[in-house]
This record gives structure tokens, sequence and C-alpha cells, in this order.
């Protein structure tokens, strides 16, 4: 990734947006990384990927401390304890 001060991305802001559309801009505030600027669409599919991920570790977690445990609930439990009707 290209960075830039915070300083010439303000002074020169519609160049840094285009830039950015590219690949992500990291602008720097006195040497340390602070900001990254990117294209919106990279930006949604990123975040979308990084939930994704997490549901997963959670997914495997939850999964290993079931077969750990043995404790669990079924679908009918879980439903009733929420006030649902499955049928």
């Amino acid at each position: 990734m290209n960075s830039v001060t915070s300083s010439h991305a303000r002074q020169n802001w519609a160049d840094t947006i285009d830039r950015a559309r590219d690949e992500p801009i990291v602008i720097t505030d006195h040497g340390r990384q602070t900001v990254v600027v990117m294209d919106a669409e990279l930006a949604k599919l990123a975040l979308q990927v990084l939930e994704d991920s997490r549901d997963i570790e959670l997914a495997t977690a939850r999964l290993e401390e079931y077969r750990a445990t043995g404790i669990g609930y079924t679908l009918d439990e879980v439903a009733a304890e929420l006030g649902l009707n499955l049928d």
C-alpha cells in the first residue's frame, strides 16, 4: 500500500481519493499510520470477509466446546426458550 502524510492528503484530497480508487492509501500522522482511504466496494468486501472469518472462528469454538462437554441444545429447545413456533 502507498502512504501519504496527513498534510499531503489534506492539500491534495482529490488526488488522494483518485489514487485510493486504485489501491488503498495509508495516511500517516507524525510518522504513524492512522487511517486508510480505499474504494468503498473494496472496503465493503474486506469487512464482509472479516465478519465471515469471525463467524467461522466462533462456530468452530462452539463446536469444540460441544465436543468437549457434550452440552448443547436442540433447535426445538432454543425455539421454545425464545417463544417461537417452528411448525
